[in-house]
C-alpha cells in the first residue's frame, strides 16, 4: 500500500469516527447514526464487503503471507468477535443488534465477502485438491443439513430459513457460487494468455533476424 493510499485511509477512517462519535452523542442528529438506527449489525452490513473489496489486491499480491504474529492477532480477533455474537444473543446486548437476526441473516451478510476473500487461495486449492478436501467438504455439508432440514421440517425458527424458497436461495448463493467456479477461472484464463502473448512478444522482438542481415551483407558485396 502506498502512502497517498495510507493517508487516505487514515483520514476516511477519522471522518468516519469524528461522524460516529456526534451521531451517536446525540450532537449530529442529521446523521441519522444512534443506538436504535446504526448497531454493530448495520455496520457489519455497511462495511464487511467494502472492507473485504480493498484489502483483496493486497492479498493478492504475489509474495504476500502472513507472519505468525499477523496470523495470531487475526485468531484472537476471530475469537473476540465470536465472543461478542454470543453474548449479544445470550446476554443480550442491545448495541450489537444481533438478536432477531437469524441464521438465514448471517449467510446474507457473510456469503458474498467469503467468496470474495478466497479468491487468492482458490487456485491453490484447486492445484492440491485431494480426498482430504472432499472429506472436508461433505463432512461441512452435513453439518449444514442439520439446520436445513431442522428449519423446514422442525420449524426451527432460530434458522429463518422456513419461507425462504428455492428462488431465495438462488438470491442467496448465485454470485458466490459464480466467483469460485466461473469468474476466477475465466479471469486466470485471460490473464495467463496475455502474459504468454506478452512474453511471445518480447522472444521474437529479442531474436536474430539471419535473412535481414544476409541481404545487408549481398548488397554490400555488390556494390565492393
Amino acid at each position: 500500500m502506498s502512502r497517498r493510499q495510507q493517508i487516505l485511509l487514515s483520514v476516511g477512517a477519522i471522518c468516519l469516527v469524528i461522524v460516529a462519535y456526534g451521531g451517536y452523542s446525540d450532537r449530529w442528529p442529521w446523521t441519522g447514526i444512534n443506538e436504535h438506527t446504526a448497531s454493530l449489525w448495520e455496520w457489519l452490513n455497511l462495511l464487511l464487503l467494502p472492507v473485504v473489496v480493498a484489502l483483496l489486491p493486497i492479498w493478492l499480491r504475489r509474495g504476500t503471507q502472513l507472519r505468525t504474529e499477523q496470523k495470531a492477532m487475526a485468531l484472537a480477533s476471530l475469537g473476540v468477535f465470536s465472543l461478542v455474537v454470543l453474548l449479544g444473543y445470550l446476554v443480550p446486548w442491545a448495541w450489537t443488534g444481533f438478536v432477531g437476526n437469524t441464521l438465514w441473516n448471517w449467510l446474507n451478510l457473510l456469503a458474498l465477502p467469503v467468496a470474495i476473500a478466497l479468491i487468492p487461495v482458490i487456485g491453490v486449492l484447486k492445484a492440491s485438491w485431494d480426498e482430504r478436501h472432499w472429506r472436508f467438504l461433505v463432512a461441512g455439508f452435513l453439518i449444514f443439513l442439520i439446520p436445513l432440514l431442522g428449519g423446514y421440517l422442525g420449524d426451527w425458527r432460530w434458522t429463518g430459513f422456513p419461507g425462504n424458497t428455492l428462488w431465495d436461495w438462488m438470491h442467496l448463493l448465485l454470485l458466490p457460487l459464480l466467483i469460485p467456479i466461473v469468474v476466477v477461472p475465466a479471469i486466470t484464463a485471460l490473464a495467463s494468455q496475455d502474459v504468454s502473448a506478452h512474453r511471445a512478444g518480447e522472444t521474437a522482438a529479442a531474436e536474430p533476424h539471419p535473412a535481414h542481415d544476409s541481404t545487408e551483407a549481398d548488397l554490400g558485396h555488390t556494390e565492393a
